[in-house]
């Protein structure tokens, strides 16, 4: 069976602007403003959106902003820290989420 997300449909991203064109381009004109260098350095941005692509574990976004940062000059040791920095973000709010289960036990004394 042929893999669900395949590296080939990166390429096909834009033909979705046929299913509603005005939207799309609303959408690429937010895109793009958002990315451009402003406080924050392209650079710097793209590992954002590195990093957002790794949450959100999209397989397609993961390869954009590879591909993007290869292309920014970021190496992989970039690449690694920004993954490093996002699982351990990742496991904070795991264990801040489990307040949850500190403050039931707080009053009703589990």
């Amino acid at each position: 069976m042929a893999a669900y997300f395949d590296d080939d449909d990166l390429a096909h991203f834009g033909e979705l602007e046929k299913h509603h064109p005005a939207l799309w381009a609303h959408w690429m004109k937010y895109y793009g403003a958002a990315f451009e260098a402003g406080v924050l350095t392209k650079r710097e941005k793209i590992l954002v959106g590195f990093a957002v692509a790794l949450t959100e574990k999209c397989p397609y976004c993961i390869h954009s902003y590879t591909a993007q940062a290869q292309s920014a000059g970021l190496t992989m040791e970039h690449l690694a820290e920004a993954a490093h920095a996002t699982a351990s973000l990742r496991a904070g709010i795991t264990m801040a989420h489990a307040l949850v289960a500190h403050n039931v036990d707080q009053k009703t004394g589990m």
